[in-house]
């Protein structure tokens, strides 16, 4: 496409931070252009698991997680379409008694935190979930741990951003930025385009496309798997499973196809877009799935990939002004940037609208990663 040539903000990357931080910024009646390097919603965002919950979240982060849920619960009313949101719940399970002991302290911890989770135990687990493995001796369960599906979030997001005005370009690299006097001018692979502003929520190549503006900021990488299986009769009442001691979350989704992920990592190199399933590790999670869950046993696989999410060398998002770079904000998530989504583009809005930083969310300051700005 044709780059307008001008823009208020230039947003540089089109997952779901990038898209929502897009439409916070025009309905505060900024001219938005989003540059994405790929297809529109192809990468992180779109390659997700789609869980929102609470219960394997890290304690220091349930505050903005708690936050961004709540921005959830008002995201498909805000974008007026349906995101595939289900909010049944969520079991965190324990298998031994090594477990049990981990789950009773990080549930003491969650409570503490403000988090509505409780223990539930023998027969009144069994009630709750008895498609659950008896091996399953324990569970937290958050009322408000749910799921939503990536592919509705993704289409939402571009009706909704055409309605308000916003260019995207997709298939737009961004090649170079040179500074102008209080602008940026910047160099894609569309042409070139002059802003007062730029954000970046480019994920795991949020740290190249900083080293475009002069600063080396670390942001590694998870490459995740995920599989969704055939469809099986409805079984697991909405709820979403994840577990204490391994790396797992599962849902059904309403046509009956269960999603399994966690975490667990295949092989990829962000630089030329290889991603690779490592079949040793997709095992050992379909393995620990079914150890939870033996119907799933009933299934086959359907599908299997990779995607790309972030990974701050610290695991907490950076979200504010890139420093050295005067007019640069970034917006960086962590593994879980699909449920924080929302916060991490409201946060990095105000952030360019230069609104004052939100004290509670201090330790996002990308500054803390930095390194000095590269000389010229």
């Amino acid at each position: 496409m044709t780059l307008p040539a001008t823009a208020d903000v230039v947003v540089v990357g089109a997952g779901v931070v990038g898209m929502l931080a897009a439409l916070d910024l025009a309905e505060a009646g900024q001219r938005v252009v989003v540059l994405d390097k790929a297809a529109y919603w192809r990468e992180g965002s779109a390659v997700n698991a789609g869980t929102l919950a609470l219960q394997n979240k890290p304690t220091p982060l349930l505050a903005a997680y708690r936050a961004a849920l709540d921005l959830w619960d008002g995201l498909s009313e805000r974008l007026d379409a349906p995101l595939g949101q289900v909010r049944r719940g969520g079991l965190r399970v324990a298998q031994t008694d090594a477990q049990c002991a981990l789950l009773a302290a990080a549930i003491a911890e969650q409570r503490q935190a403000g988090v509505p989770v409780e223990m539930v135990r023998g027969n009144e687990l069994r009630h709750l979930a008895p498609w659950l493995d008896r091996s399953v001796r324990a569970a937290g369960f958050c009322p408000r741990d749910g799921f939503a599906s990536p592919l509705l979030t993704g289409e939402a997001l571009l009706r909704a951003a055409r309605r308000q005005g916003v260019t995207l370009a997709d298939r737009c690299a961004l090649a170079a930025a040179s500074p102008r006097s209080g602008s940026w001018q910047l160099t894609t692979a569309s042409g070139r385009i002059d802003c007062g502003s730029v954000l970046v929520a480019a994920g795991p190549w949020s740290g190249s496309v900083a080293a475009l503006f002069g600063t080396t900021l670390p942001v590694g990488l998870h490459v995740n798997m995920l599989s969704v299986s055939t469809r099986l009769a409805p079984f697991m009442g909405n709820m979403v499973v994840t577990h204490i001691g391994g790396r797992l979350t599962l849902k059904q989704f309403p046509n009956g196809t269960c999603l399994l992920g966690g975490g667990f990592q295949g092989i990829g190199d962000p630089a030329t877009g290889r991603k690779e399933l490592d079949f040793a590790q997709l095992s050992a999670n379909v393995a620990l799935h079914c150890s939870v869950v033996p119907g799933l046993r009933r299934a086959a696989l359907l599908r299997s990939w990779t995607g790309f999410t972030a990974a701050p060398e610290d695991e907490l998002p950076a979200i504010g002004p890139l420093p050295g770079a005067v007019g640069v904000t970034m917006a960086v998530t962590t593994g879980a940037g699909f449920t924080l989504g929302p916060l991490a583009a409201r946060l990095a809005a105000h952030a360019v609208l230069g609104h004052a930083h939100d004290p509670a969310y201090r330790l996002f300051d990308p500054a803390r990663l930095a390194a000095k700005p590269t000389p010229d």
